[in-house]
C-alpha cells in the first residue's frame, strides 16, 4: 500500500515511551511528524489524519490502563480508516487492560490498527525497578517490530479487513488513585520553571512553582526527574512503602509481546 507520511503521537512524561517510538519509527520508510502530547498546553487543534498516513500512537501504562489524560487528548483525533500501531511501555508489572483500551479508543475513531506491542521498560516512580530499561536487547526487539510494521505496510494492499487481537478485559479494571504527589523542598527551590514547564498536566503553577494543584497531578514524576537542584521529591515513607510494593509485583526480566 503506498502511504503518506508518518505520523508519531505519544504520551512519555519520562522518555521511555518515546524511545520506543523512535526506534519504531527508525525502521519505516516514512517521512515522520511527531504530536508529543507530553508537553502541556490549555487547548490542543484537532489532528485530523488521512487513510493513506500511518500512525504509531505511544502511551505509558498507568494502573493497567492508558493515561487518562491521554484519552482526553484523544478527542480532538480522528482518522479516515488510517492504518495504526500501538505502542506500549509498562514498569515491568503488567500491561493488562492498555492496549486494548487503546486500540478500541482509536477504532472508534477511524483507525484500524494492524499492530501492537507492549514493551518493559524502567518503572518511572521506582527506577531500580526494570533499571535503564530498555536496554540494547530490548531495543533490538523494537526495531524488529518496526521492520515487521514496514514489511506490512508494502506487501497490504487493503487494512480493511485487518484485525489485530491484543489480550484485556472489558469493562476495563479501575483507575488506581494517585497518592504520591512530589512536593517542593522550599529550601532547595531556585525558582527556576522548569518544573512548572515541563508538567504534562499543568499541575504546576509558573508563578508558584513550589506548589503542586493535586487535582491535577498525575504521579508521572516529571517535574522530579528536570529539577536540577532536586528540591522536588515524593514523601520518603510512601514512596518506602510504594517501593516495598512494587518490588513484590514486578519482575525485571519481563520480556516485550507483540501483536501483528
Amino acid at each position: 500500500m503506498k502511504m503518506n507520511e508518518l505520523k508519531l503521537v505519544y504520551f512519555s512524561p519520562t522518555g521511555a515511551t518515546r524511545k520506543a517510538v523512535m526506534e519504531t519509527a527508525r525502521s519505516i520508510d516514512l517521512k515522520s511528524v511527531s504530536f508529543d502530547f507530553s508537553v502541556y498546553k490549555e487547548k490542543r487543534p484537532a489532528l485530523k489524519f488521512a487513510h493513506d498516513d500511518f500512525a504509531i500512537f505511544g502511551i505509558p501504562v498507568y494502573y493497567g490502563r492508558v493515561p487518562a489524560l491521554f484519552m482526553e487528548h484523544l478527542k480532538n483525533i480522528s482518522g479516515d480508516h488510517t492504518p495504526a500501531a500501538l505502542i506500549a511501555t509498562y514498569g515491568c508489572r503488567e500491561y493488562e487492560d492498555a492496549l486494548l483500551e487503546l486500540k478500541t479508543e482509536l477504532e472508534n475513531r477511524g483507525f484500524k490498527v494492524i499492530g501492537a506491542a507492549a514493551f518493559p521498560s524502567e518503572h518511572s516512580i521506582v527506577p531500580s525497578i526494570g533499571v535503564r530499561r530498555p536496554n540494547k536487547t530490548d531495543m533490538k526487539t523494537i526495531a524488529e517490530f518496526g521492520i515487521d510494521l514496514n514489511r506490512k505496510l508494502r506487501k497490504t494492499e487493503s487494512f480493511d479487513n485487518s484485525d489485530v487481537h491484543v489480550p484485556g478485559n472489558s469493562p476495563y479494571r479501575k483507575y488506581g488513585k494517585n497518592a504520591l504527589f512530589p512536593k517542593a523542598d522550599s529550601s532547595m527551590c531556585t525558582l527556576c520553571g522548569s518544573c512548572a514547564r515541563f508538567c504534562p498536566a499543568g499541575a504546576i503553577p509558573a508563578k508558584e512553582p513550589k506548589k503542586t494543584d493535586t487535582s491535577k497531578c498525575i504521579g508521572c514524576m516529571k517535574c522530579v526527574r528536570v529539577c536540577k537542584q532536586n528540591a522536588r521529591s515524593v514523601n520518603s515513607l510512601k514512596m518506602t512503602m510504594t517501593e516495598n510494593k512494587l518490588k513484590k509485583v514486578c519482575q525485571r526480566d519481563k520480556k516485550a509481546e507483540i501483536f501483528l
